[in-house]
């Protein structure tokens, strides 16, 4: 058998820690190790990929979203909230709720206008009309809590912030 001298033995032996260490990065204090990014197997190409944006960019706001208000235009009251108008699916079924109220129908009254306040529950003239329907049907709980919310939501529409005062009144007298 033949026998390997110590230097050599040596000389195996670092090189075998050279080798072991170049191939683990555990061995490398934490704060050392360079952040690499994680590598990802290719996929298939997307039909219409989204443009990349630069790297010192911020991300886009969602849309319709208010950036900053000036100081000068705040309500010292409540914050402004976006309102939302009454058009499309909720403007369509306000007019059929008022339509139905009109004509006596209060209960599908109430459900058009439930629909439309799950479509647009920002809208504050549509918590005022359904606080109102609340009222005609004796509950003046409920259209108190109708008014209360529409408030909260009406921003700087005079129109509807006077009915939802209205409602207000109107409740809380009963």
């Amino acid at each position: 058998m033949s026998t390997i001298s110590f230097a050599s033995a040596r000389n195996l032996f670092v090189a075998s820690l050279c080798v072991a260490g170049a191939a683990c990065t555990s061995l490398q204090p934490t704060a050392s190790r360079p952040s690499l990014p994680p590598v990802t197997a290719p996929s298939a190409p997307s039909p219409s990929p989204a443009p990349a944006s630069p790297p010192n960019s911020q991300p886009l706001p969602p849309p319709n979203v208010p950036q900053s208000v000036p100081p000068a235009s705040r309500s010292s009251t409540a914050p402004s909230r976006p309102q939302s108008d009454a058009s499309g699916a909720s403007g369509a079924l306000l007019a059929q709720a008022r339509d139905e109220r009109a004509a006596g129908s209060l209960t599908q009254a109430t459900a058009s206008i439930e629909r439309a306040l799950r479509l647009d529950p920002n809208n504050a003239e549509l918590w005022v009309e359904r606080g109102e329907l609340a009222l005609q049907t004796g509950n003046a709980a409920q259209a108190g809590t109708m008014a209360r919310k529409a408030l909260s939501l009406v921003g700087t529409n005079s129109t509807v912030s006077a009915r939802a005062q209205r409602l207000l009144q109107a409740a809380t007298a009963r």
